[in-house]
C-alpha cells in the first residue's frame, strides 16, 4: 500500500537521542516535527523540558539503552520526565533477566509504570530490544507487555550491540509481535533501521501503529 506525507508522519516518533545531540539538534527537531505535523518527538528524559517549549507532544526514554536499571529508578526517571513535560515514555525493559526466565522484574517496572499513568494522558511503550530474542520469546514477551496493560510494544532502541546483524526492526520479528497482541489493546511500534519510503510503507503495512526513526525526509514518497 502507498501512504500519504501526513500518514507517514501521523505514525512517527521522530527520534534525537544519540548522546552527542546538543540542546541546539532538541529544538531544530522540534521546531519540525510541529512544522510537519509528526506523531511525537522522542528524546532522553534531560531533552524533555527544552524539547517541550517548542512542541507538544514528546516520548521519553527511560532505562536507555540497555534497561538493566532497577524498577524504581525507572519509575522515578519517568516520573520526572512526565512533570516536564513528557506525554509519552519509551521504557527499555530489562531483558536480560526477561531471557534468562526471571520475569518479576520486567513485570514489575512495567506494572509499576502503568499503574502511576493511568489517571493521565500518558502512552507507555515497552522496548523489547527485539534482536537478542528467539521467536517464542518475542511472542512471550509480548503477552507479558499484554499482561502488564502496555499500550505499545517496541522492537528496538537502536543502540544494540554495533556488530550485531538484524540489531533494528525486522518483518519477521514485527509480524511475531502482531499476531503476539492481536486481539488486545496494544499496538507494535517498529524502530530502528527504518530509513526510507519502502521501509515505512512495509512496517505500516504488517500492521504496526507506530514508526521509530531518526530520519523524515527520507521516509516520504
Amino acid at each position: 500500500m502507498n501512504y500519504t506525507k501526513k500518514q507517514i508522519a501521523d505514525a512517527l516518533d521522530y527520534a534525537v537521542l544519540k548522546p552527542n545531540a546538543t540542546p541546539a539538534d532538541i529544538v531544530r527537531a522540534a521546531h519540525l516535527v510541529k512544522t510537519e505535523g509528526i506523531r511525537s518527538l522522542c528524546v532522553a528524559p534531560v531533552n524533555v523540558g527544552i524539547a517541550r517549549l517548542y512542541a507538544e507532544d514528546i516520548a521519553a526514554v527511560v532505562g536507555f539503552p540497555h534497561g538493566n536499571t532497577i524498577p524504581t529508578v525507572k519509575v522515578l526517571e519517568a516520573s520526572l520526565a512526565v512533570s516536564h513535560g513528557a506525554t509519552e515514555i519509551d521504557v527499555v525493559i530489562n531483558y536480560g533477566h526477561f531471557l534468562s526466565g526471571k520475569l518479576q522484574t520486567v513485570k514489575e517496572e512495567l506494572t509499576l509504570l502503568v499503574n502511576l499513568f493511568k489517571p493521565m494522558p500518558v502512552v507507555v511503550k515497552a522496548i523489547l530490544e527485539t534482536c537478542y530474542y528467539k521467536p517464542d520469546q518475542i511472542h512471550d514477551v509480548c503477552r507479558l507487555c499484554v499482561d502488564c496493560g502496555v499500550d505499545f510494544v517496541k522492537t528496538s532502541t537502536g543502540f544494540a550491540d554495533i556488530g550485531f546483524s538484524d540489531s533494528g526492526a525486522t518483518p519477521e520479528a514485527v509480524k511475531i509481535m502482531v499476531n503476539a497482541v492481536r486481539g488486545s489493546k496494544t499496538e507494535v511500534k517498529a524502530s530502528g533501521g527504518i530509513k526510507t519510503y519502502p521501509d515505512a510503507c512495509m512496517y505500516l503495512d504488517l500492521g504496526c501503529g507506530r514508526l521509530g526513526a531518526s530520519v523524515f525526509e527520507e521516509l516520504l514518497p
